[in-house]
């Protein structure tokens, strides 16, 4: 009997996920196991793509008899990416009663919510307060990040600060992906095996 096939339907701990998960993407990627640490990008370090989350969800079936697909994670975020434009006109209704068109925004993406709230002052009239620009920021990743919640995926403040930041000066959804699957660690993966284990994870 292959480990594998022994590992299905076993109690496992967290440390125990580590461990095999770690030779899960060390098979998948090609890289050294001293590269595979907890902080370790799967994308940006480790070179992982497409077809390597395909491989790595499949193993990761295999080896934990869970249902899970870590190529689900990649497309949820790069379909997040979407969301942007639809939340900052939703938020920018609310708090300014204007609706921006898609058609509107399109021009301004480049620029940032910074040319965005420029934009209002200048073309609508709005007066615009000194931090609008962040404050629209920060509420438009909160409710970004919530989006997130389903697939365990949290973003720790100094990331959420950093995509912030992206988006006062861009609001293209290929920047914010690229940044955002940098937070696709190899903890990460470990968290999203522990949770779909539920009463077959034990305490160290």
């Amino acid at each position: 009997m292959s480990d594998q096939a022994k590992g299905q339907g076993r109690e496992w701990t967290r440390e125990e996920v580590e461990a095999a998960l770690r030779a899960i993407v060390v098979e998948s990627l090609g890289v050294k196991d001293s590269e595979v640490v907890a902080s370790a990008s799967i994308v940006r370090d480790l070179g992982g793509e497409s077809i390597d989350f395909l491989d790595i969800g499949f193993k990761i079936q295999q080896a934990f008899d869970v249902n899970f697909q870590a190529s689900e994670i990649r497309n949820r975020i790069i379909a997040w990416g979407s969301l942007i434009t639809p939340t900052l006109t939703e938020i920018l209704e609310a708090r300014y009663g204007v609706k921006l068109t898609r058609d509107e925004l399109e021009p301004l993406e480049g620029g940032g919510i910074t040319r965005v709230m420029e934009h209002l002052h200048s073309n609508h009239g709005i007066a615009v307060e000194p931090d609008a620009s962040h404050q629209v920021g920060q509420e438009l990743m909160r409710r970004l990040t919530k989006e997130l919640a389903g697939l365990s995926f949290t973003v720790g403040e100094s990331d959420e600060r950093e995509l912030v930041d992206i988006l006062q000066g861009n609001l293209s959804a290929r920047r914010l992906i690229e940044r955002t699957l940098d937070l696709l660690t190899v903890d990460v993966l470990v968290s999203f095996v522990c949770a779909r284990l539920g009463p077959r994870l034990r305490a160290g």
